[in-house]
């Protein structure tokens, strides 16, 4: 899987693009919220230097070919609202990503990430060549699991001290949509 450039993606509602420095106050904002951060197994962010770290190291690993994450902006008012993408791919074994996601709280609840993950997904089996993509929730992640089965997603089954979060390992939900099922 190797990607030229940064795609750009476009919904009704949303343009999905490559995030800079300039973003980093909104991106300081969004993840300085302990309700935004609480099921990444991050602390919320207490500077705004978190914030341009997270942009650069998401851009790194853009250029190593390992994983990419857009800013979800606001078409109405060009305002950068969450931010999502792939955390990464397996080739190798079979063709497989797995994507994250968050939103700014203000914006929670208005069907905005439906709409966007619907063309995250699509990108993933049409562009990417995606035969399985996956997601993986806290145990208690009500709000996201529910996106996941409403957007088609099967839960796999819980994967035991899966993820480590502030030192400690906790189970996670697998999730996953297959090609073939998005296709129909």
């Amino acid at each position: 899987m190797n990607l030229e450039t940064f795609p750009l993606l476009e919904t009704e509602r949303f343009v999905l693009r490559q995030m800079t420095l300039e973003d980093a106050p909104t991106v300081f904002e969004i993840f300085s919220d302990g309700d935004v951060t609480k099921d990444m197994g991050e602390d919320p962010f207490d500077s705004i230097q978190q914030a341009e770290g997270l942009i650069t190291f998401m851009n790194n690993l853009f250029h190593q070919n390992k994983a990419f994450r857009w800013g979800i902006i606001l078409k109405e008012n060009n305002t950068l609202v969450g931010t999502c993408g792939y955390n990464g791919w397996e080739t190798h074994r079979g063709s497989r990503g797995e994507i994250g996601y968050d939103l700014g709280k203000k914006y929670w609840r208005q069907g905005y990430m439906t709409e966007v993950l619907k063309s995250v997904i699509a990108f993933g089996f049409e562009t990417m060549e995606f035969n399985r993509i996956e997601a993986f929730t806290n145990l208690d992640a009500e709000p996201s699991m529910l996106l996941l089965k409403k957007l088609g997603f099967n839960e796999d089954g819980i994967l035991r001290g899966y993820a480590s979060f502030h030192g400690e390992y906790v189970d996670q939900r697998c999730y996953s949509l297959l090609q073939r099922e998005w296709l129909s």
